[in-house]
């Protein structure tokens, strides 16, 4: 597949799967079947999160991505962690889901981040080389080469 898109396309799955983790985060709650005396506090710190992530992934499909979105998801992660960790939620369950959703979303951006790094270095332009440098792939001139494919 060519085209100026095709080398964006292994940063489809990875949308996908920030979607599906922000579905998750919406329907945690009856899943998981949080204690009903607690209120809809902790639900709301997941929904907010689930929508934030799940736009950032539908984002992500729609236009060309940034450095952005991937650290936005990195610390909507952090957040959830730390809201496992210090929220005082009174069940177990509603801390391990936050915590447990948290690593995947910091995992989720911190991917996105070394595969737009990695996007970035392969799209750098070739050093220019002097016409009489030397190529590390065959030891000869490119001008070598160059008159040596021309005349075979």
């Amino acid at each position: 597949m060519a085209g100026p898109r095709a080398k964006e396309l292994h940063h489809v799955p990875l949308s996908v799967l920030l979607m599906l983790a922000g579905m998750w985060l919406f329907i945690c709650m009856a899943a998981l079947q949080y204690p009903e005396d607690l209120g809809n506090d902790p639900h709301l710190v997941e929904m907010g999160a689930g929508i934030i992530v799940f736009l950032t992934g539908l984002v992500r499909l729609s236009r060309p991505r940034g450095k952005e979105t991937d650290l936005l998801v990195t610390v909507v992660g952090v957040g959830l962690i730390l809201s496992g960790f210090f929220g005082d939620w009174g069940a177990e369950v509603i801390r391990w889901n936050q915590v447990a959703s948290g690593c995947v979303l910091a995992l989720l951006g911190l991917l996105g981040l070394m595969l737009a790094e990695r996007s970035r270095d392969s799209g750098k332009p070739e050093k220019p080389r002097e016409p009489g440098e030397q190529d590390g792939s065959t030891g000869r001139t490119r001008s070598a080469r160059r008159t040596a494919r021309h005349t075979s």
